[in-house]
């Protein structure tokens, strides 16, 4: 998604400052949802020619032709770059995902990056240690 920073990151971003480490963890969460909803489910036009064209008045403009909607996995799967098992991989994910559910956790997901408390001046957190707290199962109750 690194091409479409200023139509995807900025417009669910903007320019705030997410600067601690449990809003970079929450973002990483954000972008694994955003990239599935984007790559499977939303279609995109190509630019598929540029000419330049002479008016009645002999100004110059551009005409632009794009070619057909797609998804960028409808686009990958018409070329050769996918094996056979990523492709049967990807297809089981897509069509084993509800886009609505999905565009919907990543507004929840979005709400709660808000919510999280930014670094504070002066004070450094401790990386690892967020890192093993998270990753630790929590204990089981008897």
């Amino acid at each position: 998604m690194e091409q479409k920073n200023s139509s995807l990151v900025r417009a669910y971003l903007g320019f705030a400052r997410l600067d601690s480490a449990r809003q970079t963890l929450a973002l990483n969460e954000l972008y694994a949802q955003m990239w599935v909803y984007y790559n499977l489910f939303q279609p995109v036009l190509h630019l598929a020619a540029k000419t330049l064209v002479l008016s009645a008045d002999d100004r110059p403009h551009v005409k632009r032709r794009y070619d057909v909607a797609q998804t960028p996995f409808d686009r990958l799967c018409a070329t050769t770059a996918l094996s056979p098992e990523q492709r049967t991989k990807l297809a089981r994910l897509r069509d084993t995902t509800n886009p609505r559910r999905l565009r919907q956790d990543i507004y929840d997901r979005l709400d709660r990056l808000w919510t999280l408390p930014g670094a504070t001046l002066g004070v450094t957190e401790d990386v690892h240690a967020l890192l093993d707290a998270i990753a630790k199962p929590a204990p089981a109750l008897l």
